[in-house]
């Protein structure tokens, strides 16, 4: 399966999917940050609903690079459900029409770019989702803000529930991106005190095609070498517990939200069932590639690497809240670690 159909087969989940079309049906909705790799899903989804259901929604994808935005959706170029808006988000954001919906996804990608930009990375984030929470007080429109479970910081719980929140050191740069997320929420509860109607979403480390080698998150970690030296490295003994959620199911607990969540809460997006320790992860993809793939350690990278020294020894979310509002998740972690190894050419079993 090459990539363009994994993108296809993917859209045709989310679009068939039990979320509540009726409350998107006929409407705008902005998206920032649109040729992200999670947010670039819910602009093939929403339009894969046009053409199949002729939902009739209307995409306004707004993004700084249009060259990048050429690779993902220039084969949209063309229709009258989608526009395409090229922009600095930091930037107040300027549009005549009527929008309804606004998700704020924008922010620098991955580990990596947090820890080079930092900066950047709050900026985007923070002042992005102020611009464009002025313009859904404006608009009158719903506003999602694409949160994380890095939120949380370090807590005792093994399993985080939404009112729940760590320690995170404010003078550790590599916080950057958990306190960018805490101001942005805080944000949409200050405008929600004026009477903008905000939703939040915060999930788990989600797999899928469209990520770039060098993000830094495990999962790519794992791609990348694979790819490069037909073995996983672990950088310890494999102990810490990580909560992963395919694509699809990110997407369709977004668009639930969106629909159906109430104003002035954080909705997890997890899936309990595809949990696993950062080693039986690493057998998972092992055992699911069609050629043998070693799993080797690497111990001595817990004295000189400093995301290792830091990391959170037990990552995952409850996702009751979400659930109650009739989102299910479909994809199990295996069927996940195939699709993403498929699309990046890793052939399985």
């Amino acid at each position: 399966m090459n990539m363009e159909e994994m993108f296809r087969k993917d859209a045709e989940l989310i679009a068939n999917s039990s979320v509540n079309w009726d409350k998107m049906s006929g409407k705008t909705i902005l998206i920032s940050g649109a040729t992200g790799y999670v947010s670039q899903y819910i602009v093939h989804g929403l339009l894969k609903r046009n053409d199949l259901f002729h939902t009739n929604v209307k995409i306004i994808a707004l993004c700084r690079s249009k060259e990048r935005a050429d690779l993902r959706f220039s084969r949209y170029y063309a229709r009258e459900d989608f526009e395409l808006l090229i922009q600095d988000v930091q930037i107040p954001v300027a549009i005549e029409q009527e929008v309804h919906y606004i998700i704020h996804t924008a922010s620098p990608a991955g580990l990596v770019n947090s820890n080079i930009n930092p900066v950047e990375t709050f900026k985007v984030n923070v002042f992005g989702c102020d611009n464009l929470l002025m313009l859904a007080e404006k608009k009158k429109a719903e506003f999602l803000l694409f949160s994380s479970v890095d939120v949380y910081g370090k807590i005792e719980e093994k399993r985080f529930v939404e009112p729940q929140l760590g320690f995170l050191d404010t003078m550790d740069v590599r916080n950057v991106y958990a306190y960018a997320k805490r101001a942005s929420e805080n944000l949409c509860a200050c405008y929600g005190q004026k009477g903008v109607q905000t939703k939040i979403v915060r999930p788990t480390q989600i797999m899928g095609g469209g990520i770039s080698l060098n993000d830094g998150r495990i999962h790519i970690d794992f791609i990348s070498q694979i790819l490069s030296r037909h073995k996983i490295v672990l950088k310890g003994d494999g102990s810490p517990i990580r909560s992963f959620l395919y694509i699809t199911d990110a997407i369709t607990g977004i668009l639930t939200v969106l629909a159906d969540g109430q104003s002035g809460q954080a909705y997890n997006i997890s899936n309990e069932d595809a949990e696993a320790s950062v080693l039986e992860f690493a057998r998972i993809m092992s055992s699911c590639a069609k050629e043998q793939i070693d799993i080797e350690y690497d111990m001595e990278a817990r004295k000189h690497d400093v995301e290792v020294k830091h990391a959170v020894s037990y990552v995952a979310a409850s996702s009751d809240k979400l659930r109650s509002l009739g989102w299910i998740p479909r994809i199990s972690l295996e069927d996940a670690c195939r699709n993403m190894m498929n699309y990046y050419g890793i052939e399985t079993k």
